[in-house]
C-alpha cells in the first residue's frame, strides 16, 4: 500500500483495505463460475471435430472422448464481460452494481497423455494473466491483475478423472502494480462422467484445496489471515443440443475453513452456493462463444465479514490455439 500521512488519506485507505478482500472474492468467484465444459469432450455418435484433424488422430468416436491432446502447446485468449449487481460483495443497500471486464491470456505446455497402468496421465504446466476492470467509476480504483503459475496432471480411467496440481497466484493493483495478495494453492480432485444418453451427460466432481496466503500486513491483523481449506462439490448437466452447441446448467457448493478469523478468536466457516447456466457455441476448432447467468450466495459465521448475494450475467469469447 502507498504511504498515508493525513486523516483523509487514512480514511480512504480504510475503504481500500475493506475492498481488498473483494478482489480475492472476485478472483475466486470467477474461477467457481466458469463452466466445466471441456474443449475436447463431446457426447454422441460421430461428434464433430473440436480441433482440426481430431478424427484423424483418434478415429471416429461413438462414446465420450476425454482430452485427446495431439499438440504440445496450448495458448488461450479469452475476453468476458458481465454485469453484476454486487461488485463490492456487500450487504444491501451498500452493494454496487457494475460491469466487469475480464481478459485472460494463458499459455501451457501440454505433452500427449502417457499410458500409466490401466489409464492415461496428462500433465500440464503453464502461466496465465487475468485483467479485471470495473465499468463503475467508483470501483475503478480497485481494478486488478491476477498472475498465475500452475502445474497439474489428470489421470483418466474410463469415465473417471483424478486431478492433482498446484498453482501460485498473485494479485496486483493495476495502477501501481503493488502486490495486494498472493497464495500457494495445492489441490486434489476427482470427477465422474455419467452418460445419460448420446448427447446428454452428468458431471459430478469434488475438489479439496488449501490456500497458503500472504497479503500486506494491516494493523491488528496478520499477513496469513486468508489461509483457508476449501472443499468444492460440483454438479453439472451437459447437453449437446446441436452439433456444436452445449447447454450446461450447474450447481457448486464450497465449504471454506479459515484457521484465523478477523477477530482472531478462532476459526471461521464460510458456505458458498453458486448456480448458473452457460450456453457455449464452438464456432470453429479454435473459437468458442458463450453466454451465461450466475447466482452466488455466501454465508459466514464471522461477524466482521459480510455475507452477500450476487446476480451476474454476460458473454465471453475464447480463442484456443494448439500447436
Amino acid at each position: 500500500m502507498k504511504p498515508l500521512f493525513t486523516v483523509s488519506l487514512l480514511l480512504s485507505a480504510a475503504g481500500a483495505l475493506r475492498a481488498q478482500p473483494a478482489a480475492v472474492q472476485q478472483f475466486q468467484n470467477f474461477q467457481l463460475s466458469q463452466p466445466s465444459l471441456l474443449n475436447n469432450l463431446m457426447a454422441g455418435t460421430n461428434a464433430p471435430d473440436l480441433y482440426r484433424g481430431e478424427n484423424e488422430d483418434v478415429g471416429p468416436q461413438r462414446i465420450l472422448r476425454l482430452n485427446p491432446r495431439p499438440k504440445r502447446f496450448d495458448v488461450t485468449l479469452d475476453s468476458q464481460v458481465f454485469y453484476t449487481d454486487n461488485a463490492n460483495f456487500a450487504l444491501s443497500p451498500d452493494n454496487i452494481g457494475s460491469f466487469v471486464f475480464v481478459n485472460t491470456f494463458q499459455a501451457a505446455f501440454t505433452p500427449p497423455p502417457v499410458t500409466w497402468g490401466p489409464g492415461n496421465f496428462a500433465p500440464a504446466i503453464g502461466l496465465a494473466s487475468q485483467w479485471y476492470n470495473y465499468g463503475k467509476p467508483s470501483m475503478q480504483a480497485f481494478d486488478f491483475e491476477a498472475q498465475t503459475l500452475f502445474v497439474n496432471g489428470k489421470y483418466s480411467l474410463g469415465l473417471w478423472q483424478i486431478g492433482l496440481g498446484a498453482s501460485y497466484n498473485r494479485l496486483v493493483d493495476q495502477s501501481s502494480y503493488d502486490e495486494t495478495y498472493r497464495e500457494f494453492l495445492p489441490n486434489l480432485g476427482v470427477q465422474r462422467i455419467v452418460p445419460l444418453c448420446q448427447k446428454l451427460f452428468l458431471v459430478l466432481g469434488d475438489q479439496v484445496a488449501y490456500h497458503f496466503s500472504q497479503e500486506p500486513l494491516l494493523p491488528g491483523s496478520r499477513a496469513d489471515i486468508n489461509n483457508r481449506f476449501d472443499n468444492t462439490v460440483n454438479v453439472s448437466l451437459n447437453w449437446q443440443v446441436a452439433g456444436r452447441v452445449i447447454v450446461q446448467p450447474f450447481y457448486r457448493f464450497q465449504y471454506s475453513f479459515y484457521p484465523y478469523n478477523t477477530a482472531q478468536t478462532g476459526g471461521r466457516n464460510d458456505f458458498f452456493h453458486g448456480a448458473g447456466l452457460t450456453v457455449a457455441w464452438y464456432a470453429t476448432s479454435q473459437v468458442t462463444c458463450r453466454a451465461f447467468f450466475n447466482y452466488n450466495l455466501k454465508r459466514t459465521d464471522d461477524a466482521y465479514i459480510p455475507a452477500f448475494e450476487e446476480l451476474n450475467g454476460g458473454a465471453g469469447l475464447s480463442f484456443d490455439w494448439k500447436f
